[in-house]
């Protein structure tokens, strides 16, 4: 017998425990059963795509049946490398197979198969530009086909194909480098893209699932009546040229989910993939997607008879403990929800399948095993814009799904028109169907158009859920936004002398927005000698603060609010999207109109009556153009010179108008966006430097300009205890099983430093006493007071640290 898997008993010898033949059929299996019949490329149909899977699949461990791989899977004897390798055995048999029927579409499943352990490189650079790689290739396939002789009868039964053996030869040179031209030079096309991504998803994922023995999971259906049972209506119906001005809060959150739903009534409603929601904060965005979503699925199983998934991305990880807590409540334990994220706990959410184990457990969170999927936004877009062989093992997934993007005014001005592109073309290829959220309405597809798509012959189109969005905009009138840009601010206590001592009073709690970490510490230390604690308490929020202590302060911020205090709250840009709070007033630092606009959905949020109209001022610091970009200060700055007061009844119409001058023609930012794409259509997917020879793995969600490092706090008790156990895990004394339960509570006490400061540089680095492990240093609880302050966080400078001493 022949074997794909072993494993080594207790006395040191191996044991094969699963056939290749057992494991390709189970390959084959799951891959089929996870693709997608409404998948469109061109010059393929869904027979000739399912015969290419099952190709795939069946050839992908060709390789294993080598005499090389079977002593090195069966025994401790030392084969060659070269050898015992398996993956480039089936790539040549598969290309083979299909050179004459199509050469181009023979070079992408060699390209598929080669790299199944692999992450996805420069297609352009394969072996067979390479003669001296290739020949030696040659030699290595050759020894491996010898030790097939006297098997083939057997392989070619179990593989299922009589002609497999005039397939095992080593590719011509010619047809090879031919094809490679075509794909990523002569006539490259973003399908293949898609393509490729799609199949070898299928390949990675199915291989994985069937080596773990993970089974794959049959989606369930779900009631369309969920949300309505967790939030009822408060108003029944649609009422034709009903007056909403005079809607409570409550009832206008009712209309927009009527009305949002609305849309399926179409006749037309298959037709349309891409959607836009555009709501204000605190309309209740989340239920009224998620409403739609479920509703949506209803729709398509009843017309094509299959259940899509259901995924929900969104920028921070604060936000999807939110979402999920309400999405759990809303689906019940029925439904199979899963959050895919970094404090992600695979036994905790996984805890009604007692049949399988931990390993089981994370390949069912790690490929989505699940009907509703929350995850973050460098999950989702990194595994759509990836060559990783981790994430892409997901791709598949975004097949006939329905996908929710929240808060995607976070998503950084200059990725806007390759991800809008991107998203087109998932629906156009993958029959996916996508609701992009915001308060703001950022351009993603009207830029995608003008960027890139535009110039494909291609043109994206969306659908607003909420057509008359418009309208539900001018029934809020909870804030301004006034500007005092005109004011030069020199330093922190300017602002304080100058504005907000003139602006703030004791009986107004307040928010104050900074665009740095170290503009807020400064501003923060200065307001403390301002205030009354007993009556307007200050707290401070930032990325500087171990995650385990943010939610705390949200809460005290909130008890103090219903106590009648008045507290002051001076943070980041980390308030501006899912925060729940409502200050009187507040202040923002220069930034673009999108994120303004967030801040000042921390005001009156709940709509008081008796505050309409509470301000938020714009002031600056003259920090924009650094955190953001030329162009973004330069637009914001314009816009509010301008507008030196803007009524929330108006501010679609000011975000519009900043969006359409951000969006004009040549501003550079977008110049990273054109490249990725052109590495995508040439199969670019990595490169030596992808920071400057742009490739596929060049896109990233965040982009640091100081690479951080990662500190572990040692705050307390609980965090030695966390400590510890990472230890032992790391030192294999815990399994990852056993350390599971810890995991999320140790990654809450790690934040995120940048490596230029100079505590960082002059005395984190210097010493070895500080590194826990490659990647993660820590600071002991006995030098806390040298390095971390419980109110404020990381202390970045020695004078930091002599303040911090006073708070």
């Amino acid at each position: 017998m022949f074997y794909s898997h072993s494993k080594t008993l207790p006395d040191g010898t191996r044991k094969g425990i699963k056939s290749i033949q057992k494991h390709n059929q189970g390959v084959s299996q799951n891959a089929l059963t996870s693709f997608e019949s409404s998948v469109s490329f061109s010059e393929l149909n869904t027979q000739q795509l399912a015969l290419l899977i099952n190709d795939i699949c069946r050839y992908h461990d060709l390789g294993k049946y080598s005499k090389y791989f079977q002593t090195y899977l069966l025994t401790n004897e030392r084969v060659d490398n070269y050898l015992k390798a398996h993956a480039r055995f089936g790539a040549y048999t598969i290309f083979q197979k299909y050179k004459d029927q199509n050469s181009t579409l023979a070079l992408l499943l060699y390209y598929i198969v080669v790299n199944h352990h692999l992450n996805l490189d420069n297609l352009a650079t394969n072996e067979f530009s390479q003669k001296t790689e290739a020949k030696n290739n040659e030699g290595y396939f050759n020894k491996q086909k010898v030790t097939f002789n006297e098997y083939w009868d057997i392989i070619k039964t179990e593989i299922g194909d009589e002609k497999l053996e005039q397939y095992v030869t080593s590719p011509e040179g010619k047809i090879t480098y031919r094809a490679t031209k075509e794909l990523t030079d002569t006539k490259t096309n973003i399908q293949n893209y898609f393509l490729i991504n799609y199949l070898f998803s299928l390949l990675i994922e199915a291989d994985k699932l069937d080596a773990s023995d993970t089974s794959l999971y049959s989606k369930k259906s779900i009631s369309k009546h969920l949300v309505d049972k967790y939030r009822p209506l408060s108003i029944e119906k649609l009422i034709e040229n009903q007056d909403i001005s005079l809607f409570s809060q409550n009832e206008l959150r009712s209309y927009g989910r009527l009305r949002v739903n609305q849309f399926l009534e179409r006749a037309d409603w298959q037709e349309h993939k891409l959607f836009t929601l555009t709501a204000p904060t605190g309309l209740g965005k989340t239920l009224m997607a998620l409403d739609f979503a479920i509703r949506l699925r209803e729709k398509i199983r009843e017309t094509e008879q299959r259940e899509s998934q259901i995924i929900y991305a969104l920028p921070f990880i604060n936000i999807i403990e939110q979402s999920l807590k309400v999405y759990s409540e809303v689906l019940g334990e029925n439904i199979n929800l899963l959050a895919h994220y970094q404090y992600a706990d695979a036994l905790e959410q996984t805890s009604k399948d007692e049949s399988s184990n931990y390993n089981q457990k994370m390949m069912m969170l790690d490929t989505w095993q699940c009907d509703v999927v929350i995850t973050t936004f460098v999950q989702f877009l990194q595994t759509l814009i990836g060559n990783r062989n981790k994430l892409l093992k997901k791709f598949n997934h975004f097949a006939g799904s329905i996908i929710i993007l929240d808060e995607v005014q976070t998503i950084r001005l200059g990725q806007l028109p390759l991800i809008g592109t991107v998203l087109f073309y998932l629906s156009k290829f993958l029959n996916t169907r996508i609701v992009l959220m915001t308060a703001t309405k950022p351009k993603i597809y009207e830029l995608a158009n003008q960027e890139i798509l535009n110039n494909e012959g291609e043109d994206a189109k969306s659908i607003e859920l909420l057509p008359d969005y418009e309208n539900v905009f001018r029934c809020f009138k909870r804030t301004k936004i006034v500007s005092l840009i005109d004011e030069k601010l020199e330093d922190e206590q300017q602002f304080i002398d100058t504005i907000f001592l003139e602006k703030w009073s004791e009986e107004k709690s307040c928010i104050i927005v900074c665009n740095t970490v170290k503009r807020s510490l400064d501003v923060f230390k200065l307001i403390v000698q301002e205030c009354n604690e007993e009556l307007n308490p200050v707290y401070y929020l930032s990325t500087n603060i171990i995650p385990a202590r943010r939610q705390s302060i949200i809460d005290a911020i909130k008890a103090d609010l219903e106590a009648n205090l008045k507290p002051i709250l001076v943070s980041t840009q980390c308030v501006e999207a899912g925060v729940d709070l409502d200050f009187d007033m507040g202040f923002r630092d220069l930034g673009p109109m999108d994120s303004i606009i967030q801040v000042a959905g921390r005001i009156n949020r709940n709509n008081n009556l008796a505050k309409q109209y509470s301000p938020l001022y714009i002031i600056d610091f003259g920090d924009c153009e650094k955190i953001y970009d030329k162009v973004t200060q330069h637009q914001a700055r314009l816009l509010l010179e301008n507008n030196p007061q803007i009524l929330e009844d108006n501010y679609l119409e000011v975000i519009e108008s900043y969006f359409s001058n951000v969006a004009g023609n040549g501003n550079t930012s977008f110049f990273k966006s054109r490249e990725i794409y052109k590495a995508m259509k040439a199969l670019k997917y990595d490169s030596e430097d992808p920071k400057k020879d742009m490739a596929v793995s060049s896109f990233q969600v965040i982009e640091e300009q100081y690479p951080p490092i990662s500190v572990f706090i040692e705050i307390d008790e609980k965090a030695t205890e966390y400590k510890d156990k990472f230890i032992k895990m790391i030192h294999k004394e815990l399994t990852q099983e056993e350390f599971s339960c810890y995991k999320k509570g140790f990654h809450q006490h790690i934040i995120s430093v940048p490596s230029h400061l100079p505590k960082v540089k002059e005395e984190l680095k210097q010493s070895g006493r500080y590194l826990l492990c490659e990647g993660i240093y820590i600071i002991p609880n006995d030098e806390l007071e040298d390095f971390y302050n419980l109110t404020t966080g990381f202390i970045r400078t020695n004078e930091e640290k002599e303040h911090s001493r006073f708070f």
